[in-house]
C-alpha cells in the first residue's frame, strides 16, 4: 500500500512543479539564451509600439478642377460676383452639381480671383472662368430682364416695379407659385441678347437639343467652346457651334407651336397663354396638364 502511494504523491509532485514553472515563464521579463538550433529572439523593434497614424490632411483647394484654358478679367477689390462655394469647387468634376451663390471678391492672386468666405468663413481662389462678374451700381428699369439673387443664388428674373426702396421682381427660373420678390441691396446684371455669360442657351447634343446655362466661354485648339451648367446644374463644356441662344425675352401668341423646357430638354409644345410678362403656360405633346415656364425656358422651334 504505502509502496503505492510514494511513487503517486512524487507523480503529483513533478505536476505541480512542471505548472508552477509554466505558469512562471508566461509573467517573466527578461530574455533567456536561446539554445543551440532554436530560433533567433524576435527582434527589439517588434516590442516598440507603432508611432500614431497621421490623420489624413485636407485637400488643398482647387480654384480651377474642370481644367479650364487661363483667362484673365478686370476687376476691383470689393466687386460682387456670382461663383461656385469652395466645397463645391473643390469637388468639381464633368457631370458634378455646381449652384452659382453670389459672392465678394476681394482681390487677385496671380490670375485667380480672391473670393471673401461665406459667413466669416476663410477666403479661397477661383478661377476666373468659374465667375459672373457682377457691374456696380446697376438699377434695373421696369420690365428689365435680370440676374439676381433669391436667397444667396444666382436666379433669372423680370423687374415688376418699385417698392419706397425695394424692387419687386418676378423670376422667371422657379416654379409658377413662388412669390414675387422683394429685393434690396442685391445683386443685379442687365441680360443682354445672344450667348452671354448667364443667359440659357440649347445644347444640341445625342439629336436632341438641351436646356444649359452659359457661365464663361474660352477658346481650346482654336475650337470656340463654353463652360455650362445643365440640367440639375450637372457641369458640362459645349462646343460654340453646338449651341442656339434662347432669347432673353420672347413673344407668342396663343395656338403657337414652341419649344419649351422640360426636365433639362427643349420640347415641342403649344402656347396656350401669357398670363404676364415674361410668364407663360404651354402644353407638351403627350403630357398632362399644362406647365407655366417663363423667359429663357420658351423659344421659337428650330
Amino acid at each position: 500500500m504505502f509502496g503505492l502511494e510514494r511513487p503517486l504523491a512524487r507523480g503529483l509532485f513533478a505536476a505541480a512543479l512542471l505548472a508552477a514553472c509554466s505558469s512562471g515563464s508566461s509573467t517573466t521579463t527578461e530574455a533567456t539564451p536561446a539554445a543551440s538550433g532554436s530560433p533567433d529572439p524576435p527582434p527589439l523593434g517588434s516590442f516598440i509600439a507603432p508611432s500614431p497614424t497621421q490623420p489624413p490632411q485636407p485637400k488643398s483647394p482647387q480654384p480651377n478642377p474642370l481644367g479650364l484654358p487661363p483667362r484673365k478679367i478686370k476687376l476691383d477689390p470689393q466687386r460682387r460676383v456670382f461663383t461656385f462655394s469652395e466645397p463645391m469647387l473643390s469637388n468639381a468634376r464633368i457631370g458634378s452639381t455646381l449652384v452659382l451663390y453670389a459672392a465678394t471678391a476681394i482681390g487677385f492672386d496671380g490670375d485667380d480671383l480672391v473670393i471673401e468666405g461665406k459667413g466669416g468663413g476663410p477666403s479661397y481662389k477661383v478661377h476666373p472662368g468659374y465667375v459672373i462678374p457682377v457691374p456696380d451700381n446697376v438699377k434695373p428699369r421696369l420690365n428689365d430682364v435680370v440676374l439676381t439673387e433669391w436667397n444667396g443664388v444666382m436666379k433669372h428674373a423680370v423687374v415688376r416695379r418699385y417698392v419706397k426702396d425695394r424692387i419687386a421682381v418676378r423670376y422667371t427660373d422657379m416654379e409658377a407659385r413662388a412669390p414675387e420678390g422683394l429685393l434690396k441691396g442685391v445683386r443685379w446684371v442687365k441680360q443682354v441678347e445672344g450667348l452671354q455669360p448667364g443667359n440659357y442657351a440649347a445644347h444640341r447634343q445625342e439629336g436632341e437639343y438641351r436646356h444649359v446655362l452659359l457661365v464663361s466661354p474660352f477658346e481650346a485648339g482654336g475650337v470656340k467652346r463654353w463652360f455650362c451648367l445643365g440640367f440639375g446644374g450637372a457641369a458640362l463644356i459645349a462646343d460654340e457651334a453646338d449651341l442656339q441662344r434662347i432669347p432673353i425675352k420672347w413673344k407668342g401668341k396663343a395656338g403657337a407651336v414652341v419649344w419649351a423646357e422640360w426636365a433639362g430638354t427643349m420640347r415641342r409644345a403649344v402656347m396656350q397663354s401669357e398670363n404676364e410678362p415674361g410668364i407663360f403656360t404651354v402644353k407638351f405633346e403627350r403630357a398632362g396638364k399644362p406647365e407655366v415656364v417663363g423667359y429663357g425656358l420658351i423659344m421659337d422651334p428650330l
